[in-house]
C-alpha cells in the first residue's frame, strides 16, 4: 500500500497505542488505555467496516473438558 505524505502525517505520527481489531477485546483495551493515560492517542484498526472477527462468532467464555476427555484426545 502506498500512503501519501499527508496520510502518514495524519494518521501515524503521535500515535501512542495501536490496537488490532475494534471487536469487544479490542475496544475495552483501548478504553482501559484511556482510563490508565487519558493524554494518550490510540489507533484502533479494523479491516472491515464494522468488527468481523471472533467477536461475532462466540460467546465468550472458555469450556473445559473433563480429564478422561482430555485423555481419550
Amino acid at each position: 500500500m502506498n500512503l501519501s505524505y499527508w496520510e502518514i502525517k495524519s494518521w501515524f505520527t503521535n500515535v501512542d497505542f495501536t490496537i488490532v481489531g475494534s471487536g469487544i477485546v479490542g475496544l475495552n483495551c483501548a478504553l482501559n488505555l484511556k482510563e490508565h493515560f487519558p493524554k494518550a492517542n490510540i489507533l484502533i484498526l479494523e479491516k472491515g467496516i464494522l468488527p468481523q472477527g471472533a467477536s461475532t462468532k462466540n460467546a465468550g467464555f472458555a469450556c473445559f473438558g473433563s480429564l478422561s476427555e482430555i485423555i481419550d484426545d
